[in-house]
């Protein structure tokens, strides 16, 4: 009796040493922990003022959360599953139905209402704000502010309403403009990224921006990502790197450059741009849904206005419930815990948060461009035509040096 539970516990200790030397799951990247010098970096960042003129989101804040009370990461190994957050009335929950195919899309009656509510808002409350967003407008400009219309289409081809990935039998769409003309070389893309407090818009908000962009010798895409309604952080990150996926696969149908990605939003959906640019590699921002064989790599990141330096609530997001997991959905955060960063444009907003990056991260390749007119301002004329002007330029420069390494 006594041998068999002498090799009993024999067999018990083999087991556990077998246990506990097996090798770690291939499919989870874990983040380097926060050493001392990171932590330093963190303290640092949050001690940076609030910056620029009263802007309506003031997306130049930097608010990490402190961690050091708070012992290890413990969501290294994944996130908590997304789930619904409970909206207020002015950001319901999307509209979904089902069409022939049993896929259950956002409905068509939702993008008019949303542009609907956007207009009036734009008209109603914030063009007239202009004079407390944006000092430095002259009152010529000032009048001159519009709301951006659809371009004339005949430079471009127009393909809409793409399903790109598959979540269950939820379907994500989003919509396509390239150049009609018949190129020597493969288009680089811009996939672009929606605000609204990530839980607000479309992606058709982006469609002037875009097309505009486009008639500049771009393949820009417009996506769908599930709001905040519908799913908590995060899921917007896993849709839009899902959107980078479907970009590779189909390089060659629509003429994509795939060495030259590129992500880029206002807002909210700067935030959600920046993440997908500064969590390469990372499996707990990748998701699953589909074409998870194509990498969703990035090689630059613009930003408009975006909350790069902090994340809303609104997000299922608690910097004082959950610290760990509120510094995850920032951006910054990941920059300084990695110790380095892709590049990366801050257009309007980030005047400190982009020089404080170029110090404290070797090698980075941030930079600031000021932008005088009012937060949001890729949805209005004559600031888009800027932004565009801008966005061609500093991408043209970025892909020139990239054939050139």
């Amino acid at each position: 009796m006594k041998r068999i539970v002498r090799l009993a516990l024999l067999a018990l200790t083999f087991l556990s040493v077998s246990i506990s030397a097996s090798p770690p799951d291939p499919s989870i990247t874990v983040p380097p922990l926060l050493d001392e010098a990171a932590q330093k970096k963190i303290s640092s960042a949050a001690q940076l003022p609030e910056s620029g003129d009263a802007d309506i989101s003031k997306v130049s804040r930097v608010r990490l959360a402190g961690t050091n009370k708070f012992g290890p990461n413990p969501h290294v190994e994944g996130f908590p599953p997304p789930t619904p957050i409970k909206q207020k009335k002015k950001h319901e929950k999307p509209v979904l139905e089902k069409n022939a195919d049993g896929l259950i899309l956002k409905a068509e009656s939702e993008y008019a209402k949303k542009a609907a509510s956007l207009s009036e808002f734009l008209t109603s409350y914030y063009i007239p704000q202009t004079t407390k967003i944006r000092k430095e407008l002259t009152e010529e400009e000032k009048s001159n502010l519009r709301i951006s219309v659809r371009p004339v289409e005949d430079a471009l081809k127009v393909h809409e309403n793409i399903i790109y990935n598959k979540i269950g039998q939820r379907a994500l769409v989003l919509d396509l403009y390239t150049p009609k003309e018949i190129a020597s070389k493969p288009w680089p893309v811009v996939i672009m990224v929606h605000g609204g407090g990530w839980s607000g818009g479309t992606h058709r908000y982006l469609r002037p921006l875009s097309m505009s962009l486009s008639a500049k010798g771009f393949a820009c895409i417009t996506v769908e990502y599930r709001l905040a309604g519908e799913a908590s952080f995060p899921a917007a990150v896993w849709d839009v790197k899902a959107a980078v996926r479907w970009a590779r696969k189909n390089a060659k149908e629509y003429n994509f450059d795939p060495k030259f990605i590129t992500v880029a939003g206002g807002s909210a959906g700067g935030n959600i741009a920046g993440l997908v640019g500064v969590t390469t590699g990372d499996k707990r921002f990748e998701g699953d849904g589909e074409l998870t064989d194509f990498s969703s790599e990035v090689h630059a990141v613009i930003s408009f206005d975006g909350a790069n330096g902090w994340v809303g609530g609104n997000w299922g997001l608690n910097a004082t419930k959950d610290p760990w997991l509120y510094n995850e959905g920032v951006p910054l955060f990941h920059i300084i815990r990695n110790n380095q960063c892709l590049p990366y444009l801050f257009v309007g907003g980030g005047e400190l948060m982009a020089p404080w990056i170029t110090k404290n991260i070797p090698g980075s390749q941030a930079r600031f461009v000021k932008f005088r007119w009012p937060h949001a301002f890729e949805l209005f004329d004559p600031a888009k035509d800027e932004l565009v002007t801008l966005m061609a330029d500093y991408l043209h420069e970025r892909r020139v040096k990239k054939i050139r390494e």
